[in-house]
């Protein structure tokens, strides 16, 4: 998990980092809507007890034509499979082949694998107990995608874990310095906002 690179030297954040694992329990017919897992990370979730449906989509798949729109609130999962499980498993044209979604049944002691980038929707078929963890990769074409997400949403964090990486991973360093300065040079808005300076560093 390359967010334990983060610095813990600043005083007021030692030890901190974006929520990054829970333990879920839910009853039948509850379940988590459609999204995509938080700054990019991957995860994995073992259920211990219960029956999970699970519907996971290409990172491609367009979120308006899976019930995804942002700004919008969160379709619960149980109404999403009633209103959108024919649409998406649908045969003979109906659904693009690009956009088709990984189905899962879990059963008590299977874990499922989330990729980075991939909307999913969860539905519990029984009371349900399962742990799970989120982590952040290297590798993949989501890295980049990652550090921008992260600048945005978790600014002091990012520049936390920078100064780690400088200090421990200077081929990531390399890798985001180019990436941020190109896009301050193309003048986008999360790119030049974002200083890499704390405010006692200022």
């Amino acid at each position: 998990d390359i967010f334990d690179l983060a610095d813990d030297d600043d005083d007021n954040n030692i030890g901190e980092r974006p929520p990054w694992r829970w333990i879920l329990i839910g009853p039948a017919r509850s379940g988590t809507g459609m999204h995509i897992d938080p700054l990019w990370t991957n995860a994995w979730v073992t259920l211990l007890q219960g029956q999970k449906r699970w519907m996971l989509f290409p990172p491609s798949t367009p979120g308006d034509k899976i019930g995804m729109v942002e700004g919008s609130p969160q379709i619960p999962s149980v109404i999403w499979f009633r209103d959108y499980y024919d649409l998406v498993t649908s045969s003979g044209g109906g659904w693009p082949d690009e956009w088709k979604p990984v189905e899962v049944l879990q059963q008590p002691g299977e874990t499922v694998f989330v990729p980075s980038g991939w909307p999913h929707i969860v539905l519990n078929l029984q009371l349900s107990v399962a742990v799970t963890h989120n982590y952040a990769s290297e590798f993949g074409p989501l890295f980049t995608t990652m550090w921008k997400d992260m600048t945005i949403n978790e600014a002091d964090f990012a520049r936390r874990w920078f100064r780690g990486i400088q200090a421990k991973r200077p081929d990531l360093e390399t890798i985001i310095v180019h990436f941020h300065q190109d896009a301050v040079e193309k003048g986008e808005k999360w790119a030049t906002n974002f200083s890499f300076l704390t405010t006692h560093d200022s």
